[in-house]
């Protein structure tokens, strides 16, 4: 049984991340596990699939890559939403200390 893939999301990444990579394979077993189909290489109706995905699952956009050698489609860059930080103040007598939650 071929393993069951999930669309990544930008909650899983890391606070300091502004950007992740989703390679060619990841996205072709994301499409083909979605539609059924035995697709190999990241065509437009791929990339039109992955885009609506991505915006679906709350990423704030994402840029196609070509290999460097081949020309093929590499990956998508997906870019992570502004997000809120969580900070905590205290106050003492002669400092102020904010701390960022990660």
């Amino acid at each position: 049984m071929p393993p069951n893939y999930k669309f990544p999301t930008p909650a899983s990444c890391k606070l300091k991340d502004n950007a992740v990579l989703c390679t060619s394979d990841r996205i072709l077993a994301l499409y083909n596990q979605a539609t059924g189909k035995s697709q190999q290489r990241i065509t437009q109706p791929v990339k039109n699939w992955f885009a609506e995905e991505a915006q679906r699952n709350g990423w704030a956009g994402g840029h196609f890559l070509p290999e460097v050698q081949s020309g093929h489609g590499a990956g998508c860059v997906l870019f992570v939403p502004p997000r809120e930080v969580n900070v905590s103040i205290e106050v003492t007598e002669k400092m102020l200390i904010l701390d960022a939650d990660d």
